[in-house]
């Protein structure tokens, strides 16, 4: 069943609207009708099997018919990433969000590519990718920001785990404890930014191996690993 992201509360018998994008959606490219069910979830009041009750070019309205899932805490890493090249950050967007992680932070890092990303697609990245992976939350995109405005915006009680591909891993962490993995650019951090991170009281390097990954690479890989706790074996 297709399913939906919406900001319009959630109720049983509370009509709610479908935005311009879903009407084009389900109208012109699904192909589906009044009476047809849909899937939807807002990320506050879980998700709701919906009755269409109204679909025309223009406009369309679902009827919550039933709660089919009640809202749970998705308390997913934070990923502070470096801008990487469109396509390539693009792919981090859609696989960080199906990976669970509840926050992204783009860093305009020194060696970055780009020094500035496209909020509203990046926001649609995710949200379609939450509605594909069966999540009912979406991931908060923050303002892209320095490593240093980076650095003082984490709170006190988050582990900052920064990848060094020359350095040595001095910490350890596992899954369940509030973590926020940074991944450099594609050049790699400057040593001005590994300073930063190194004088961070919460922050440690982790090195992923031998092999020196691509910048999206890192960024799947180690949140796979926190997700399955390959950290805490």
């Amino acid at each position: 069943m297709i399913r939906l992201f919406t900001a319009a509360k959630l109720s049983i018998g509370q009509h709610v609207y479908a935005n311009e994008n879903q009407v084009h959606y389900l109208f012109h490219v699904m192909r589906l009708k009044v009476g047809d069910k849909v899937l939807l979830f807002n990320g506050l009041d879980g998700e709701f099997e919906c009755e269409i009750i109204d679909l025309n070019k223009k406009a369309g309205v679902f009827m919550p018919l039933a709660q089919t899932r009640e809202q749970s805490v998705e308390n997913g890493p934070v990923l502070a990433m470096s801008l990487i090249k469109k396509d390539n950050m693009d792919l981090v967007l859609q696989k960080a969000t199906e990976l669970g992680v509840s926050e992204i932070v783009p860093i305009v890092a020194r060696r970055s590519v780009l020094q500035k990303m496209n909020r509203q697609r990046a926001e649609v990245i995710v949200t379609e990718a939450a509605e594909q992976c069966e999540r009912l939350s979406i991931p908060k995109i923050s303002e892209p920001m320095d490593v240093n405005t980076f650095l003082s915006t984490c709170r006190a009680d988050e582990k900052i785990v920064y990848l060094s591909e020359r350095g040595q891993t001095n910490g350890t962490v596992k899954r369940g404890e509030k973590v926020c993995f940074a991944i450099g650019p594609e050049g790699g951090w400057t040593a001005e930014e590994l300073n930063a991170f190194e004088s961070h009281k919460t922050a440690i390097a982790l090195n992923l191996g031998r092999l020196i990954l691509r910048a999206e690479t890192a960024a799947i890989s180690v949140l796979a690993a926190y997700r399955f706790d390959v950290f805490g074996e």
